[in-house]
């Protein structure tokens, strides 16, 4: 896939919002590999805070292809430079600060599309929007969900927020390719892993990974019924760029891993993998009203080419390393 996306890339002008957090990170790692590659790939990265990423990660300021645009995506009217060919809009705050938030978090979202689909009609450029899975509601157990399900996130909710504005910029994106014929390609992306992921955040995977590491027991606040699946940091990059590149517009695609585990296994799992002996201690009741089942069908972009490439075992494994170094650093 790597070479593909070489030439796929090859001097290119690649607009990247959202290029601080998690996907950025991963993102940005994947373009550095590329150009090392000979891609020639630009990037201009629109972030409100880039000092404060390029703190943390200091060898980007003199990587002469990169380019920081410091601005609040949903005041971005003008690009400074030549013209974007592709734009990746990954701009959305996920945190529990920003669902506490939610007119805020809805309005950031709808009109961060909405100034980026601007910025496509007047460049031409081809988008790809990053979605979520939260979109489709609450998904059936046993099966990951395809792109066709028909369920939807409970409208009448402020906690569907971040879902209902996910679906709404995906409706804006079909509004600008039928009136401006750009090129809108549309990722619903589910759970995600590895380096760089949070580990005192709202991600079950991290806050396992801080307890094996740092605490004397692992700890689940539920009863680990909850199915979901992980797809590792590189991995993501690498679909990302694919599905920009080839996606078929107008399209959505699911993005993550259809290796379903529950909560509680994975939990286990990291005990294992991490402090082997450890308690593990489950502190909810099992219910009876049904398990939290968030798993995708992943087909539709596998036939792009595309594959969950990092085992489990091994996302774990480097999250751990990237922990101790951090922690060294500190």
């Amino acid at each position: 896939m790597l070479p593909e996306l070489v030439e796929g890339y090859r001097g290119r002008h690649l607009l990247l919002t959202g290029g601080t957090g998690f996907f950025g990170l991963w993102l940005l790692a994947l373009v550095e590999e590329l150009n090392r590659r000979g891609s020639g790939v630009e990037v201009t990265v629109v972030s409100r805070d880039p000092a404060r990423f390029l703190a943390l990660a200091p060898h980007y300021r003199a990587c002469a292809w990169l380019h920081w645009l410091a601005s609040d995506i949903r005041h971005l009217h003008e690009l400074p430079g030549h013209p974007v060919d592709l734009i990746l809009h990954a701009a959305a705050d996920t945190s529990a600060t920003a669902h506490a938030r939610p007119l805020e978090l809805f309005d950031t979202i709808v009109e961060g599309a909405r100034r980026v689909f601007e910025l496509a009609r007047r460049d031409g450029a081809r988008v790809l929007l990053t979605g979520s899975g939260a979109q489709y509601g609450r998904l059936p157990d046993g099966c990951g969900v395809s792109e066709s399900f028909s369920g939807a996130c409970i409208s009448n909710s402020a906690s569907s927020a971040y879902a209902e504005a996910k679906r709404a910029q995906e409706t804006l994106g079909a509004i600008y390719a039928h009136n401006h014929g750009i090129d809108v390609i549309m990722a619903r992306c589910f759970a995600f892993s590895g380096p760089g992921l949070p580990l005192e955040a709202h991600f079950a995977i991290g806050n396992f990974v801080r307890d094996a590491l740092y605490a004397d027991k692992i700890v689940l606040n539920s009863a680990g019924q909850a199915v979901r699946s992980y797809l590792h940091g590189a991995d993501l990059a690498v679909w990302l760029l694919a599905l920009l590149l080839r996606g078929e517009r107008g399209q959505v695609y699911n993005v993550g891993s259809d290796q379903a585990i529950s909560i509680v296994d994975l939990a286990h799992l990291v005990a294992e993998r991490v402090a082997p002996g450890k308690d593990v201690r489950v502190l909810g009741a099992v219910n009876d009203i049904g398990r939290s089942f968030y798993v995708p069908d992943i087909r539709r972009a596998q036939a792009l080419g595309v594959e969950v490439w990092t085992p489990l075992v091994h996302s774990i494994d480097s999250m751990v390393r990237w922990a101790r170094l951090t922690s060294a650093k500190q």
